[in-house]
């Protein structure tokens, strides 16, 4: 059993990939998760980080093959795994142009892992801040003054959408959960509503040591996801819990941007290479259990919570 049926949540401190042959078959109900982003975002010294991959081509491109290969039994009969992901830039340095298709070869991994792509959605970045951060010259004005032909529009978000071979045996049908008007809304293929200042604290869980600096997944995205595809109760996973947003909202925490949470709450199983991370997704979703029930059971005057 992967957790207990009184325990709400746990995060392994160590590799997914070594991590997930120990954990029993068809024990999620759900996945959703940032993968790593090879030669862009760098987050341990580790070799076996993908984020510390070159390049896409062979080294991530085999990492990844293993991780899908290891992650695809897991998931129950007819279930749902979320991926969030980003085109890449190539790397100038090696005297690369363009863009690698990290999507392209996210899905063809997890097909050859056996899983079935079925849809992505598009979540709004803005330019103007990506060009502030990344420093695009495809995005600055300076490029676009300089020579319009090698101007391209911001790196929007991917939400690839697999769902695992075989019927669902337990039905997504939690009345009251998506409304049909939300269906309306979420069924369009850009998200176009979500903030992106709508995260996870990175502060407390940065180090020294960090290449460069974490990008959480927005509380919104993770939220619309876990009430589209998993039920009250069930183990919501990621194998990249990084400081814990997907457990987080999967618990019941309330974002802190827009102050929305998952009213009847999941289950959490997480893995975190990173021991700063790890301990910060403990913290957070320690947090969130708390949080949800004062909010179910309020706190009387005189009494701590």
């Amino acid at each position: 059993m992967l957790l207990s049926k009184d325990q709400e949540f746990h995060v392994h401190h160590g590799d997914c990939i070594e991590h997930m042959p120990t954990m029993p078959p068809a024990s999620i109900d759900m996945a959703i998760y940032s993968v790593p982003f090879p030669a862009m975002y760098a987050y341990t010294s580790e070799a076996c980080d993908i984020g510390n991959s070159e390049e896409l081509k062979h080294e991530a491109k085999l990492h990844f093959s293993f991780f899908f290969n290891q992650f695809a039994w897991l998931i129950k009969s007819g279930r749902v795994c979320i991926v969030h992901c980003m085109q890449i830039p190539r790397m100038k340095r090696s005297g690369e142009v363009g863009l690698n298709d990290f999507r392209g070869m996210l899905i063809r991994s997890g097909e050859r892992a056996g899983l079935v792509y079925e849809y992505d959605w598009l979540v709004r970045k803005n330019p103007q801040s990506q060009a502030i951060r990344t420093k695009s010259r495809e995005l600055q004005f300076v490029g676009l003054e300089n020579d319009r032909a090698k101007s391209r529009g911001c790196l929007g978000d991917y939400l690839i959408k697999f769902r695992a071979p075989g019927e669902n045996d337990t039905p997504i049908n939690q009345a009251g959960e998506v409304s049909r008007q939300n269906w309306i809304d979420w069924a369009e293929p850009c998200w176009m509503d979500v903030q992106e200042t709508d995260t996870l604290n990175t502060a407390a869980a940065k180090t020294e040591g960090d290449l460069k600096h974490i990008c959480p997944l927005q509380l919104e995205v993770i939220r619309r996801c876990v009430l589209l595809y998993s039920n009250p109760g069930e183990i919501v996973f990621s194998p990249f819990t990084g400081i814990g947003s997907e457990g987080y909202i999967a618990l019941g925490g309330k974002s802190p941007k827009t102050g929305k949470r998952i009213e009847l709450p999941r289950r959490f199983y997480g893995c975190e290479i990173k021991p700063e991370y790890h301990a910060e997704a403990n913290k957070n979703l320690a947090k969130a259990v708390k949080m949800r029930k004062n909010e179910e059971q309020p706190v009387l005057p005189g009494f701590d919570a």
